[in-house]
């Protein structure tokens, strides 16, 4: 893979708002995330493109931007469905935690 090829693979991406069904999450400041090569487990194994963020019980990977992209999109909506918006009583600490993570950098607007 040439120089120029890894860096337009590795650009980073800019997350300000995701849709949910009948509103959206909209971050207060665009969320950037710089996807990572995941080098190969065995000799001829695929190289894949990843996305972890920890805080926010994000981690994603694919063999190409645009299912990266995708995969991230899905995985703010599954847990800001699963976990921002569970009461408090239903969920764990270590749940509680990324829900006040999703907090502190986003919102949910009607519309």
């Amino acid at each position: 893979m040439s120089q120029i090829q890894e860096t337009t693979l590795l650009a980073p991406f800019e997350v300000w708002e995701v849709m949910l069904d009948d509103s959206t999450i909209k971050f207060f400041k665009p969320l950037v995330v710089e996807p990572k090569l995941l080098p190969p487990e065995e000799p001829g194994d695929r190289t894949y493109l990843t996305i972890d963020i920890p805080a926010l019980n994000i981690s994603v990977h694919a063999d190409n931007r645009e299912d990266l992209w995708e995969f991230l999109l899905s995985d703010i909506r599954f847990v800001w469905e699963q976990i921002v918006q569970s009461s408090d009583d239903m969920l764990s600490q270590e749940a509680i935690q990324i829900k006040k993570n999703c907090l502190a950098v986003a919102e949910v607007v009607d519309g």
